[in-house]
């Protein structure tokens, strides 16, 4: 099947090393004999070699550099080290899967292959477009292909043991009442603004300031650059996907939306009360009115005690099985459509099921991913199109002299930036790729035009310099304001300060910190009962008060924070009240299951890797790890 697929290039691909330099992800079979002197670290009989992990390194810093993550130098040896263990891991998870014998046939890899967007052409897999994507990248078929195998049997290691991990009613109960916690406090907050307004300020002091910190008010070198983009998302407005072409992509997807049975429910709750007995005899009761009669959805509105749900027919939505744990789920995955269960009883209450639709498993219907299929051939249609003004753009740079003639043969609008510092700016931010090709190309005197940078898969441009602007000491007069500012911010927050320790003594005290309030403008008092979820609080302030533990014996909890704003609040934590999950909407319970299963099955997998680690022999050289990289 993949012979038939690539039918083997005529080309030559024998540079491994390159090969693994170009691919934008982590091979799990690190070969032993790469050339080198030296091993990072060592799994069992496993090696990994110097160059192997500098390589990978290389790539990680390369994609923070497109992604305009800049990391300092004394965090890179945290990513050294990062890497080091990504590393260890795929070979530790490979090595599972060897001798447990998960493999993937050339078949499935074929169809894999053939369905991934990168390789098609109006919704056909494209050998040649195959082809040109992997000689582009000096890859070798056979090498993707095993790749490919590689990293799909990983994922369906991990995707079979996340997918055994469980949350127990009484974790997601607690997690319930967690998320719902609400608690009472009186914030003091104090106004740096306020305080600061008053605040005089000597000339000599602000002159002291500024010659004393002028390195704080340079103006970087820069440069003043024109240049000419090419943007894929401006090639977007204009592409039509048919309906024809959409119905091909969705019949040549695979197993991509492939999807469990899934069933959808409506239900009447009774809230477990102080008397069990009763809410069952409640629920009882209910059923029996159903079964002589009465509408169940008459009773949803007049009895359930789900307020999430009541409203919409008591809809718990079309879930799997694996999102309905425990007797509920049995229960629903047990009905035949129409029916109506018996009371079912769970951590919240008493259940009575009407089971109102079945969808068996199969594809997803194409009605549901018509729009996420649209946008995928509108981009892969961007993206051909995007390449393709990429080799006109470069075959006209052999006739250019400079950019405005490059840019009126290929109809495109030349675009100054002034200014170009070293952090970057303009509409590029703090892009490295473009700071990096800017200023050297002005080391190296280079001021024709550029060859084309990619700044990422979406953007591309050729520059040329204009000018070049030497650093130097911004004037007093320009930065006056912005020491005054800094200078009043600074006295403020010692006034601040003292304020705060005035106001938590009192509170310590348990006395009234109300005088404060009155005496000092910038003072405010608020009593408040916040939630845990909410956005309406400050963030900061928010994480402090229930970072607390719960105040205990009628003694509050009191502490100090600076807020989002700059503020300072000063806080007493005086009551913690539990949240009930049944007062939580039925959406909200769902999203909270979900969340704790994803943690769960993350958990799980960490600890699946920890048992391989102990299990493994592995030696690592700290000394080669911490050491500083050619690449930086």
């Amino acid at each position: 099947m993949l012979q038939n697929i690539r039918e083997r290039f005529t080309g030559r691909f024998a540079l491994v090393v390159l090969a693994l330099i170009c691919l934008p992800f982590l091979f799990f079979g690190v070969p032993n004999d790469f050339i080198a002197t030296e091993n990072v670290a060592s799994i069992d009989d496993i090696n990994i070699s110097q160059p192997y992990f500098e390589n990978q390194y290389q790539n990680e810093m390369l994609r923070y550099d497109s992604e305009g993550i800049e990391i300092p130098d004394e965090a890179r040896i945290f990513v050294r080290q990062n890497v080091l263990n990504n590393i260890i891991n795929d070979v530790l998870t490979e090595q599972f899967i060897n001798e447990n014998g998960i493999n993937i046939s050339d078949e499935f890899i074929a169809r894999v292959i053939q369905s991934s967007p990168e390789f098609m052409v109006d919704g056909q897999f494209s050998r040649d477009r195959y082809y040109t994507w992997l000689n582009e990248r000096v890859i070798e078929p056979s090498l993707f292909e095993e790749n490919q195998r590689v990293n799909i049997r990983k994922g369906q290691l991990e995707r079979g043991i996340r997918a055994t991990s469980f949350v127990t009613p009484s974790e997601y109960r607690r997690y319930l009442n967690l998320i719902g916690e609400q608690r009472n406090a009186t914030i003091a907050e104090i106004d740096l603004s306020v305080l600061a307004e008053p605040i005089n300020l000597e000339e000599e002091d602000i002159q002291e300031y500024y010659s004393s910190r002028s390195n704080e008010f340079l103006q970087p070198e820069s440069i003043d650059f024109s240049y000419i983009e090419l943007r894929k998302d401006q090639l977007n407005n204009d592409l039509e996907i048919t309906d024809d072409e959409i119905l091909q992509y969705y019949n040549d997807s695979g197993q991509r939306f492939a999807q469990d049975e899934r069933r959808q429910a409506s239900h009447i709750l009774i809230l477990l009360g102080e008397d069990e007995a009763l809410s069952l005899q409640r629920a009882s009761d209910t059923l029996e009115r159903i079964n002589n009669g009465e509408s169940f959805s008459d009773l949803v509105l007049s009895i359930s005690e789900d307020e999430g749900s009541k409203q919409s027919d008591g809809d718990l939505g079309m879930l799997p099985r694996s999102q309905l744990p425990g007797a509920l789920g049995d229960t629903i995955f047990s009905m035949v459509e129409g029916e109506i269960s018996e009371v079912v009883r769970t951590d919240f209450g008493f259940h009575i099921v009407r089971l109102d639709k079945v969808e068996s498993d199969g594809k997803v219907p194409l009605e549901v991913v018509e729009s996420e299929l649209r946008q995928e051939l509108i981009l892969q249609k961007a993206g051909q199109n995007f390449t393709d003004q990429e080799r006109a753009l470069s075959d006209a740079l052999f006739d250019a002299d400079d950019l405005n003639q490059l840019a009126d043969n290929i109809g495109l609008e030349v675009i100054t930036e002034e200014s170009f510092s070293g952090q970057g700016g303009g509409s590029f931010g703090s892009n490295q790729i473009v700071i990096d090709a800017v200023f050297d190309a002005h080391r190296d005197d280079n001021y024709e035009l550029s060859d084309i940078l990619e700044i990422d898969a979406n953007r591309s441009i050729v520059f040329q310099i204009e000018d070049y602007n030497e650093a130097e000491v911004m004037p007093l007069e320009d930065v006056r304001d912005t020491i005054i500012a800094d200078m009043k911010l600074v006295s403020a927050e010692v006034l601040a300060n003292d304020i705060a320790t005035r106001l938590e003594n009192l509170l310590i005290k348990e006395e009234d910190i109300q005088e404060i309030a009155d005496e000092l403008s910038s003072v405010t008092i608020a009593n408040k009962l916040m939630n845990r979820a909410s956005e309406e609080d400050d963030f900061m302030l928010q994480a402090s008060v229930f970072s607390e533990k719960r105040p205990k014996d009628g003694a509050p909890r009191i502490g100090t924070v600076i807020m989002s704003n700059g503020n300072y609040a000063v806080y007493s934590v005086t009551e913690s009240i539990y949240g009930i999950p049944e007062s939580i909407p039925q959406n909200e319970r769902d999203d909270a299951r979900e969340l704790l299963n994803q943690r769960s099955g993350l958990s799980d997998y960490s600890a699946f890797i920890s048992e391989l680690e102990q299990r493994a022999d592995i030696t690592k050289n700290d000394e080669l790890i911490s050491s500083s990289s050619l690449f930086d």
